[in-house]
């Protein structure tokens, strides 16, 4: 038989799927018993192999954890120095320079810490900051199978000599597989053994120069712990004044003394203003012993060879010497004490039963120099005064800053007036002139009326410009101003006298709003003329025509119209 074609179990009625039950076999032949009796039935449905062989055991995954969690804060710390030459020093060829290096297991990162050390005048502290250091050029970087003990590492030229570590680094490494070399011990700098052996040997035989050159190693050792402990970073200020003005380019220039009571040295610190020509130095004097006497100089190349007795004579200067309102000579230098700090006025009291601190007024003002600034050179006649000014003061000119609330509020405001010319000619005298003068900026402009029954222009006679009076000085001119115009006053622009006969409505009311700006002869003069013609126009009610005076000169004037300056206004 070759049809193995399988009999369907399901099938289809009115879109509903149905079970159907086979009655033949594989090979079509029909069998029975091939449908499941009610029993076997549920026996099947109830059916759990679990009660037969047991609850299945289902593999739990293990918790994943990053590498980055797993080593967070697992750092491994070695300890080393590197060797830095010193070139061109009698004393040292090479100086050990004790540093940490520091591996974060997270992400590779290596940093090089260095050990700092008091007073030492070095750069100290984090030397290489935190990355992952290039091994080769190839951009390889180092990893912790990389480092050892006995080893060395260079890192951007420098070679770093890795002598030992903590516990924790030793213990993780040997976790690793990783066999630990033998530790080394960390070399002592030659020169500060040398400078130690050299102390001891001279302890006993007497003064040692060992104090001079390094003052600040063998503090501890001299003035024992609890002196130490009780002077360390306790400083006396006081505020001084050097007067050097009886020399040659000589000033009064200010001082901040400090005074450490761990080893009675003295530094000088200057306090520097804006522009006051010296070089912006902060310490005048470094931190030394200051003997009394001016003649000797400790640290000085030539006193380190002198006998050891002869120093034991030297007086050096202590807190006792210094007192408020005295000179005290540093170096032949005198420095005059005027005022202190809080706690210095209470180290003065607790020991030496101070009680008056009152600071000395010294004033600095008063005795600064007036620096004679050069004379201002002289009006060239090119340009105004003022641009001869800016000249002076600045080295590329700069255009004068103009009164910018005085523009906003008189921007609009014109006074003008009517003049005629003072001169002997007839027919010059016959001419009318309109002065217009603008408040904003003080400047004037002067125009020509035309006569009546003639047809000449409106001409412009004088551009807007600022004018000085007659006689004042080129260099500081006085210019004209609202008050020096009024009735019958005689003005002289550029050496043409005007006389003022007439004025505009508007300038009345200008002067009335202003009246402590103006003297009281020239509210006079224009109240006289002006309200005269102010009531004969009320009185007649004629209506007059009103003149505009522009400052163009294209502006031509109808000869036959009816003019008057009054009704303008």
């Amino acid at each position: 038989c070759t049809n193995f074609y399988i009999p369907q179990t399901h099938y289809f009625k009115n879109g509903y799927a149905l079970q159907k039950y086979p009655c033949v076999g594989i090979d079509h032949i029909y069998k029975s018993g091939l449908r499941l009796t009610e029993e076997e039935q549920q026996l099947l449905d109830n059916f759990s192999p679990e009660l037969i062989y047991g609850k299945a055991k289902v593999k739990v995954p293990d918790k994943f954890v990053p590498a980055t969690v797993f080593y967070d804060k697992k750092v491994l710390r070695f300890y080393g120095y590197f060797k830095q030459t010193i070139y061109e020093s009698p004393l040292e060829y090479y100086r050990v320079r004790r540093v940490i290096i520091y591996y974060y297991l997270e992400d590779d990162s290596m940093a090089i810490y260095e050990i700092p050390y008091k007073n030492s005048a070095l750069w100290q502290g984090m030397r290489v900051r935190r990355h992952r250091f290039p091994k080769t050029d190839q951009h390889e970087t180092y990893n912790w199978r990389d480092l050892n003990l006995s080893q060395n590492v260079a890192v951007y030229g420098t070679v770093y000599r890795i002598c030992d570590c903590d516990k924790f680094t030793k213990e993780w490494l040997e976790s690793e597989g990783i066999v630990l070399n033998c530790s080394e011990l960390l070399p002592v700098d030659p020169y500060t053994q040398k400078m130690i052996d050299q102390h001891e040997k001279e302890k006993t035989h007497g003064h040692s120069d060992l104090q001079e050159i390094l003052p600040n190693m063998f503090i501890q050792t001299e003035i024992g712990n609890k002196q130490f402990n009780q002077l360390d970073r306790k400083i006396l200020r006081f505020f001084a004044v050097l007067d050097e003005r009886d020399q040659l380019y000589g000033d009064l220039r200010k001082f901040i003394i400090h005074f450490y009571l761990i080893d009675n040295t003295v530094e000088i610190r200057e306090i520097h203003e804006e522009n006051d020509g010296y070089d912006p130095y902060p310490v005048y004097l470094n931190r030394q012993i200051i003997p009394k006497d001016s003649a000797y100089n400790i640290n000085s190349y030539v006193n380190l060879f002198v006998n050891s007795k002869e120093k034991k004579k030297i007086c050096y200067l202590i807190p006792k010497d210094f007192c408020l309102g005295k000179n005290i000579n540093i170096f032949n230098r005198l420095f005059f004490l005027y005022n202190c700090d809080i706690y210095t006025k209470s180290f003065y009291h607790q020991n030496f039963q101070m009680f008056d601190f009152t600071p000395i007024e010294v004033d600095l003002k008063k005795f600064h120099k007036r620096i004679k600034l050069p004379p201002i050179p002289p009006h060239n006649m090119f340009g105004k005064p003022e641009d001869t000014i800016q000249n002076v003061k600045h080295l590329v000119p700069k255009p004068i800053k103009r009164d910018q609330i005085k523009l906003m509020e008189n921007e609009n405001r014109v006074l003008r007036y009517e003049a005629m010319m003072d001169t002997p000619r007839e027919e010059d005298r016959r001419r009318r002139f309109i002065i217009s003068y603008r408040v904003a900026d003080d400047q004037i402009s002067v125009y020509e009326r035309p006569l009546d029954g003639h047809s000449v222009l409106s001409r412009k006679f004088l551009e807007r410009v600022r004018i000085p009076k007659p006689g004042s000085h080129p260099d500081a001119p006085c210019y004209y101003g609202p008050h020096d115009f009024y009735i019958d006053a005689i003005v002289e622009f550029f050496k043409h006298r005007f006389i003022i006969i007439d004025a505009d409505l508007y300038v009345l009311k200008f002067i009335e709003e202003n009246k402590h700006q103006f003297p009281q002869h020239v509210i006079d003069s224009l109240r006289k003329k002006l309200c005269h013609y102010d009531n004969s126009n009320k009185n007649d009610g004629n209506k007059r025509t009103q003149y505009n005076y522009n400052n163009s000169v294209e502006q031509t004037i109808n000869h036959q119209a009816s003019l008057s300056f009054h009704s303008y206004a």
